[in-house]
């Protein structure tokens, strides 16, 4: 206990003479908290201790500081207050949880406790140093309730009337409508007792009906209006994301064709010098100003795409904020899906159940299976995620696309494909020798038999992946129309069946994207297996330990 055992007697009413006064009340010295943190494995990460407040999340200057992707920047705060310890939920994007229980703003903390920073694994077992009081208040015996004796009647008539009555005749003759005349006054009073507190009942009941009615009402309206809050949210954040489609398939042509530009100009320069022609200083002047002035229209386009999404994210988040979900293991696996599918340009309030149902399948298809460990050890230990990564930020093209390569390969740079009516595919990006030629990537002698050869450059893996990347963002633009699983359904080469279905319809991101194309066309099996493997692969690389892997996600360094 703590030096200070000062005791504090209250003031108190006097008392009369004799009445011995004996309860004293000492202060509590305030509580040591002790707080063990437990890592997702449920060991003991780490073990702290506080007389004071603290709090706790991933920055610097938290009491207690945990790097995980799960912990916000400031997620909670514990701290005492006049009545006991108190926990303070600092709105974090994951939650807390006590028993499950998702707690908003604030809690008082009975202890021992455990709390759950999110669903990933990561609690604080928190429990609290017992302190003995100075002294324990002395609480006097309550004085017992006086007994009332109700006087005998001296009534001959009620007595013999009661004594030969049964218990249901004595019931229906207190509750009768009528007075009769052998009722005693011992009766009668019960009577009237019995009749106010029927009225005072019945008066008890209609303002419970009442209230009970105009809640009823409050809540139906309430739900009304939240169905059409929600209604008119998600059209506005639907309206919004294909906007936010059509720009970028416009942007993204214009990149190819100011590319094409520019590599057009650099060829001329390239042959006025070599032919030792001239051209006026004026012509490349111009020429050169052109390209300019579309680079600066285009950033100043992807900035209001910027602001787009950023408002898109806003519309979201109104419209699941009016859903009513409770947090479940089910539910964090569902949001991990609408995510994935946002970042590949598929709406997540389209997100169709059987597509959720497939993924989870695949999923699965993966847990049974050691060829994702291997692929990303085999990534990790060639330093290939950097590669794949800027060469996707510099196309443009979405982040979840390495693992395009992983269903293709595993990650194997030497991988050599079967050989097909169309060729053999080689390298990581399984490449088919006419198309790592269309960007710019030359196969060598060796390029239509199944044998590694070093003078392919599609054995290189920074060559394939310009190549294999360069061929993604042409489709990305346009048979895909921005949609990132039509662009993995594209690039299968296993059948051509689905880039002709595809091309059929109609030419914009609202009618041309997956979710549409599920609804049309029966996908076959190995396409179907294709885009799934790889889109599951995404969901798990987000949280892979909440699925049972032991990496690291794969795009978390990249993105922070």
């Amino acid at each position: 206990m703590d030096d200070d055992k000062t005791v504090f007697k209250p003031r108190m009413a006097p008392k009369p003479a004799g009445d011995d006064d004996r309860t004293l009340f000492a202060p509590l010295p305030r509580d040591e908290l002790t707080v063990d943190y437990l890592d997702v494995s449920g060991a003991v990460a780490g073990q702290f201790k506080f007389r004071e407040g603290f709090t706790v999340g991933r920055a610097a200057d938290n009491g207690i500081v945990i790097q995980h992707d799960t912990v916000s920047r400031h997620h909670l705060e514990i701290k005492p207050e006049a009545d006991g310890w108190w926990l303070y939920h600092l709105k974090s994007t994951n939650g807390v949880y006590i028993d499950g229980q998702l707690i908003q703003g604030r809690l008082k903390l009975q202890f021992p406790v455990e709390i759950a920073l999110g669903l990933a694994g990561i609690r604080l077992r928190i429990r609290q140093s017992q302190h003995a009081m100075a002294n324990s208040p002395v609480v006097p015996e309550p004085t017992p309730e006086p007994v009332v004796h109700t006087p005998a009647t001296d009534q001959s008539t009620e007595t013999s009337v009661r004594r030969n009555l049964s218990q249901e005749e004595i019931q229906a003759r207190l509750m009768a409508k009528e007075d009769s005349a052998d009722m005693g006054d011992y009766t009668l009073m019960v009577r009237r007792v019995i009749q106010q507190d029927q009225i005072k009942r019945g008066k008890s009941y209609k303002k419970v009906i009442w209230v009970l009615g105009g809640l009823f009402l409050a809540a139906a309206g309430l739900v009304t209006y939240q169905q059409m809050a929600l209604s008119n949210t998600r059209k506005l954040a639907l309206d919004m994301f294909y906007d936010i489609k059509t720009l970028e398939v416009n942007l993204s042509q214009a990149d190819i064709k100011l590319e094409e530009h520019a590599e057009v100009l650099d060829r001329a320069l390239q042959a006025m010098s070599d032919e030792k022609l001239r051209a006026t200083q004026e012509q490349l002047k111009l020429e050169q100003q052109k390209i300019a002035e579309e680079k600066q229209r285009m950033q100043q386009e992807r900035e209001r795409l910027s602001n787009m999404k950023a408002k898109y994210r806003q519309y979201v988040e109104e419209a699941n904020a009016l859903r009513l979900s409770f947090p479940t293991a089910t539910q964090y696996e569902s949001e991990l899906i609408a995510k994935v599918a946002r970042e590949l340009g598929e709406s997540e309030l389209e997100v169709p159940d059987e597509f959720v149902a497939e993924v989870r399948k695949y999923i699965g298809f993966w847990q049974a299976s050691s060829r994702l460990q291997k692929a990303i050890d085999n990534l990790e230990q060639n330093n290939w995620l950097p590669i794949v990564s800027d060469t996707l930020e510099k196309q443009g093209l979405p982040l979840y696309f390495i693992y395009l390569p992983l269903q293709e390969s595993n990650f194997d740079a030497h991988a050599i494909g079967p050989e097909t009516r169309f060729g053999v595919a080689k390298g990581a990006w399984q490449l088919l020798a006419g198309t790592a030629q269309q960007y710019g990537v030359m196969p060598g002698p060796l390029a239509a038999v199944r044998e590694y050869d070093e003078q392919d450059g599609r054995f290189d893996f920074a060559q394939a992946t310009l190549a294999g990347t360069k061929y993604l963002k042409h489709i990305y633009s346009t048979e895909a129309q921005a949609s990132g699983l039509l662009v993995m359904a594209s690039y299968n080469y296993g059948d051509n069946r689905v880039r002709t279905m595809i091309s059929q319809m109609p030419d914009n991101p609202r009618d041309r994207n997956f979710w549409k194309f599920l609804q049309q066309y029966e996908l076959p099996t190995e396409t179907r297996d294709y885009v799934f493997y790889i889109f599951s692969a995404a969901v798990i690389g987000e949280d892979p330990q909440h699925f049972g892997f032991k990496f690291n996600p794969p795009l978390y360094k990249v993105k922070s």
